[in-house]
């Protein structure tokens, strides 16, 4: 299995429900357009922003299958297989194969406990083994699971033992393991960025590959960075790096998701509330928002 080669910014898709929790897949198509249009370089579904944890299996696979319609491999798709049970993490893994994903990509359930990094290995290896079809992508993400080991020592224990991993999901601020996993392992693994608030120091630091929530809503301002971080221009790349932290940094006030999922349907794009136990914001919190949200100019239309 060869190393991943698609890279860029690639959105974390969000999941479309109705008042009642209730699907309402027609919402993706227009978004998979818009996005595609805008230059979006891949797509990564049923994570957090996606609402996988919260969904039912069926649900799940109704979600991967409407975007991998819409995609019409038209660009990569990701398919987040985290579960906590195995033969239900090994059941989505199966069904990203048939649909026709690029790369499934996972973390480990916690409830339990991960006490070492003999044991991270132990569970991922038990996970991945389920095929080997697909490349598969660790889900890094130690602000929701706890797991706060380094992926430098976790790459090094699993060396060589686990063909089918190909790449990290690096959603968190260590830039220092991040840039070790790189130096590292750069060769063989593909390192997805995921943390879209630290998007223009790990940029400069040589990440390649993004995947993050806010690409749904501001795509151009991020790619302004990248061609002003090409054309060796950083005062304008900070400009533009200082409004993407404003508005991120506006509506992380709120509860991240239940903020992003508004800004979607200020957009244009509804995509519903989010799943409990998360709380929709209140009508008061929505204007409050819009307000912020206009102030710092997240409505003023961007050349791409």
């Amino acid at each position: 299995m060869k190393k991943l080669e698609f890279k860029g910014i690639i959105a974390a898709g969000f999941s479309p429900f109705d008042v009642d929790g209730k699907l309402k897949l027609e919402a993706i198509p227009p978004l998979v357009e818009h996005l595609i249009e805008q230059g979006i370089e891949g797509f990564y579904l049923t994570g957090s922003t996606g609402e996988g944890m919260s969904c039912s299996i069926e649900q799940r696979m109704a979600i991967v299958e409407s975007y991998m319609q819409a995609v019409n491999k038209r660009v990569p798709v990701i398919i987040c297989v985290s579960h906590a049970s195995h033969e239900t993490s090994t059941l989505l893994t199966k069904h990203a194969i048939e649909v026709g994903a690029d790369a499934v990509s996972a973390n480990l359930p916690t409830y339990y406990g991960i006490n070492n990094l003999d044991h991270l290995v132990y569970g991922v290896q038990k996970m991945v083994d389920c095929q080997d079809e697909l490349p598969f992508i660790y889900y890094h993400i130690p602000g929701k699971t706890g797991l706060n080991f380094k992926m430098h020592d976790f790459l090094e224990a699993i060396a060589g033992r686990l063909p089918q991993l190909k790449g990290i999901k690096y959603t968190a601020g260590n830039l220092d393991d991040y840039i070790r996993c790189e130096h590292t392992f750069g060769k063989e693994l593909k390192m997805y960025f995921g943390v879209d608030e630290l998007f223009l120091p790990a940029l400069s630091l040589g990440a390649d590959a993004f995947i993050g929530s806010t690409y749904n809503f501001m795509l151009p301002m991020y790619q302004q960075i990248v061609e002003q971080h090409k054309n060796n221009d950083p005062q304008k790349a900070v400009a533009q790096y200082h409004q993407v932290a404003e508005i991120i940094n506006g509506f992380l006030k709120y509860d991240g998701l239940s903020a992003q999922k508004t800004i979607m349907k200020m957009v244009g794009h509804d995509f519903g509330p989010p799943k409990p136990p998360v709380r929709p914001l209140l009508e008061t919190q929505y204007n409050d928002l819009y307000s912020v949200m206009e102030r710092l100019g997240l409505f003023n239309p961007i050349p791409h």
